[in-house]
């Protein structure tokens, strides 16, 4: 009895320790969601020799509301020939970025081609990733629309050849494939809607499609489809902030680039709900050594476990240039307090040099106070994971030696005491 409080009163202690490591380490890294910035992208990265970037950090108001200034500029190689460029940036659909851009001095125009919606542990950019936001009008596609007749119907498409389709269900629907390749849908609750739409890219002798009730079939563009389904959506999309039909273009060259499927309503009314890293995209006639430069408002994230409020600003490479940054500050902001590399202080001015990922943090104090755990910083929560992890498990191989050790000693005595011992126990 004594072995199982003991065993439990020190487990209980462990689980403490251990609780108490991962608070401390949670609250080191307590920022909001991370939306890095990128430098210049070309494909062909040789063709970038450096970069200078600036972070203008000075318009507090502004930073009140998470945002800053990026100034960059970049020294490129002749190519005697026309070369394209992207700027990637991370933004929701409806509030795209301006980004204004020079080439040696004089303006160029580019045009934003939307990319996947990101997963904050994937958030490096590759421009496979980043779609046409012009859509080829000479692209076909059949179009079905079923009515449905009960309140479970089936929908079956089969095709001869991969190619890309778009699908509608209901919410209470499910999905199959069958032995030979079909796609199948059964629709439950399916008169909650009046119809339903599938969109099939291609020739329609390039697939077969059945259902279980009424249909119509109508052959057209893929962009009379797209551009009737967002006239329809129109005051929907103007209510949530405008959404762009260029969006739609660029998910459906994402289809099909992929030969692939995507839902109706993923595709029409949830599209628009995501952050994407998305690419400014311009093309220019390098026939000399030339400057890029471009001017773009960047996201600031913040740390409001600590007091004062403590802001972190990143930026992720996009080749192997060398980029000399600068960082002007406020009055009441001034100090940076953590970076990647080490920077050089001249007043409110801080700059440094790398040619890696570089990220810094800043504050209106040198020295910020955790009001989650006191002041700790995050060299002390890593101590405190060490620490805690090295002595719960030396607690608990002194656990483990210490129960098996009375069990011997058990076992021992019983055999010497015999049966009438038995009526003791009590485990």
């Amino acid at each position: 009895m004594k072995v199982k409080k003991i065993a439990v009163s020190v487990m209980a202690l462990l689980a403490i320790l251990f609780s108490t490591a991962i608070t401390a380490s949670a609250q080191a890294s307590s920022f909001e969601e991370k939306i890095p910035t990128y430098g210049l992208y070309c494909e062909d990265s040789e063709l970038i020799k450096s970069g200078a970037v600036k972070f203008d950090l000075t318009d507090t108001e502004l930073l009140s509301k998470g945002k800053g200034v990026k100034q960059s500029s970049y020294q490129v190689s002749a190519a005697n020939r026309e070369v394209e460029f992207a700027i990637p940036f991370i933004s929701p659909t409806t509030n795209v970025p301006e980004i204004s851009v020079s080439v040696n001095g004089q303006a160029v125009e580019g045009s934003v081609w939307f990319g996947d919606g990101v997963f904050w542990s994937r958030d490096e950019f590759d421009i496979k990733n980043v779609y046409s936001p012009v859509l080829d009008e000479s692209i076909m596609g059949t179009l079905y629309t079923v009515s449905p007749d009960s309140d479970t119907i089936t929908v079956s498409l089969k095709l001869n050849e991969r190619m890309g389709f778009i699908y509608e269900i209901s919410n209470s629907g499910s999905s199959s494939q069958t032995a030979d390749g079909s796609s199948v849908w059964t629709i439950r609750n399916a008169l909650s809607k009046p119809s339903y739409s599938y969109f099939v890219f291609g020739d329609s002798t390039g697939h077969t499609f059945e259902s279980s009730c009424e249909y119509q079939m109508k052959q057209l563009t893929c962009k009379e489809y797209i551009d009737g389904q967002y006239e329809y959506y129109k005051e929907y999309y103007e209510y949530h902030g405008g959404v762009p039909v260029e969006l739609l273009y660029s998910i459906v060259n994402r289809v099909l680039q992929e030969n692939t499927s995507i839902n109706y309503d993923e595709l029409f009314s949830h599209s628009f709900n995501t952050y994407r890293l998305n690419a400014y995209k311009f093309k220019v006639s390098l026939e000399t050594d030339s400057v890029v430069s471009y001017t773009m408002p960047i996201s600031v994230q913040k740390n409001l476990v600590y007091e004062p409020t403590i802001y972190l600003v990143e930026q992720k490479r996009t080749g192997n240039c060398n980029t000399k940054y600068s960082i002007e500050l406020s009055n009441e902001i001034p100090y940076i307090i953590e970076s990647s590399t080490g920077t050089k202080r001249n007043g409110l001015s801080y700059t440094t040099e790398t040619a890696e990922d570089f990220y810094f943090v800043f504050s209106s104090s040198e020295k910020p106070i955790n009001t989650a755990a006191g002041n700790i910083d995050s060299g002390t929560n890593r101590t405190v994971v060490i620490v805690c992890s090295v002595v719960g498990s030396v607690v608990l191989v002194g656990i483990v030696a210490f129960i098996g050790i009375t069990l011997y000693r058990r076992r021992n005595n019983n055999s010497v005491k015999g049966d009438n011992y038995d009526k003791y126990k009590r485990w």
